[in-house]
């Protein structure tokens, strides 16, 4: 999981201080806008998983350097199964409810990208299915505070409509996730 951490801050990272030679436009956000997102992702903690999210970022600053900083919040639902044992299938059920904050730049009018941080509790659900009753093994649930890296971009297509895409890095959340986001 480190690995995949230091990826995302790797691309963020490449994402800023690429930018610095753009031209950043700033057009399509302004203070008070409020970005609605809705993904579907897969790949996560364990092996497959299929997720759906809906996360909303709100301008808060436009003023700093080139770009915007938005505050909001990420909700993501996912499954995964794991068969590593022979006879034993384990499915993973995740929630997660996240604050959320990132820092985009307007490279174009149309395209955008985003990097920041997002943190709160993830709800896991484990349910066991095995074939071998020499094992004894209980359905299990938990819940911890997590947190998650998140490089992203948007391509609006209209004033008020855009493709998204955005790989997230954190405590079983699916890793990579696109869809639609409305500008409200």
């Amino acid at each position: 999981m480190k690995v995949k951490g230091l990826l995302v801050a790797a691309v963020a990272a490449m994402l800023c201080f690429g930018a610095q030679n753009a031209s950043a436009i700033e057009a399509p956000n302004h203070e008070g806008d409020f970005n609605l997102n809705i993904m579907g992702g897969f790949l996560s903690e364990y092996s497959g998983g299929l997720g759906a999210s809906v996360s909303g970022d709100y301008v808060l600053v436009n003023s700093w350097w080139k770009g915007h900083f938005t505050v909001g919040g990420f909700i993501e639902f996912n499954q995964s199964k794991d068969d590593y044992w022979s006879d034993v299938d384990i499915k993973y059920t995740n929630f997660a409810i996240m604050a959320r904050a990132t820092y985009g730049l307007n490279i174009t009018d149309k395209f955008e990208v985003h990097a920041g941080a997002m943190s709160g509790p993830v709800f896991h659900s484990w349910k066991y299915k095995y074939d071998n009753s020499t094992y004894n093994f209980e359905d299990d649930k938990s819940t911890d505070f997590g947190g998650a890296g998140v490089a992203g971009c948007r391509f609006f297509l209209s004033d008020n409509f855009a493709l998204t895409a955005e790989m997230i890095a954190g405590t079983h959340l699916t890793y990579f996730n696109g869809g639609i986001s409305l500008k409200f």
